[in-house]
C-alpha cells in the first residue's frame, strides 16, 4: 500500500564542494546534546530535521527545475508535481538541491543567505511512498 507524502525544496547556486553543503545541513548539539539545529534548518525556522529525510546534491546548472531533481529520491513523482504546478523553469541556474522528505514547509520566510550564497524555496510536492 502506498501513501502519498511531501517533499520540500530549496534551490541556490552555490561554488561549493559537497562538504560544504553537508555542513550547512548537519545540526549542532549543545554540551547537553540538545540539537541546536543547523545553519539551514535555523534559517528557515525548520527545528530538528533527521537526517533519513533530508537529501542534498550539487547538480550541473541548469534553470529547469525538472533536469536539477533528476537522480533524486522519488524523482518522477516529484518531477510530474513540478509540471503541473507550472515551475519547471526556475528565474536563475541552479546547481545546488536540498530536499526534505516528510515535511510540508509553510513557514514564511522564502529565500534566505547562507554563506554568502542564496537558498530559495521552490514548493512542496507529492510523492508516493
Amino acid at each position: 500500500m502506498s501513501n502519498k507524502k511531501t517533499v520540500s525544496i530549496w534551490t541556490a547556486n552555490a561554488d561549493w564542494q559537497q562538504s560544504t553543503l553537508r555542513e550547512i545541513v548537519t545540526p549542532a548539539y549543545s554540551d547537553d546534546g540538545e540539537s541546536l539545529g543547523s545553519e539551514f534548518s535555523n534559517a528557515f525556522s525548520l527545528g530538528f530535521i533527521d537526517d533519513d529525510f533530508i537529501e542534498t546534491d550539487i547538480v550541473k546548472p541548469t534553470k529547469n527545475l525538472e533536469k536539477a531533481i533528476e537522480d533524486f529520491s522519488y524523482d518522477s513523482d516529484i518531477i510530474a508535481e513540478i509540471k503541473k504546478k507550472n515551475l519547471s523553469i526556475s528565474p536563475e541556474k541552479t546547481n545546488t538541491i536540498i530536499a526534505i522528505y516528510n515535511c510540508a514547509y509553510k513557514g514564511k520566510t522564502t529565500a534566505s543567505i547562507l554563506r554568502g550564497i542564496e537558498f530559495t524555496y521552490r514548493g512542496q510536492f507529492e510523492y508516493q511512498d
